[in-house]
């Protein structure tokens, strides 16, 4: 059965919760996608190294966890936010 583009392109809210529920309290290991796969696995979460990049990178455009590449292999971080934040303004 046909899925619709917005379904196709949705994260799953518990792989989310999940992998920053991880990173979190870890912020300041930086950790390669294959570790993160392995991680949400011991933690009952199956997800695709596909499917986490793509999440990965949403979250990396928003400001949640931050990348870098070292020695041809890319690390991701959790990125703490120190201070105030505020809000963007609707219009």
């Amino acid at each position: 059965m046909p899925i619709n583009d917005a379904k196709f392109k949705r994260n799953s809210p518990e792989t989310v919760a999940a992998l920053m529920e991880f990173l979190k309290p870890n912020f300041h290991i930086a950790y390669t996608l294959d570790e993160l796969v392995a991680e949400l696995a011991a933690k009952d979460v199956d997800v695709s190294a596909d499917e986490l990049e793509n999440l990965l990178d949403s979250l990396q455009y928003g400001g949640r966890i931050v990348s870098r590449t070292i020695d041809g292999v890319t690390h991701y971080q959790y990125r703490k936010v120190r201070g105030f934040m505020p809000l963007k303004k609707m219009k």
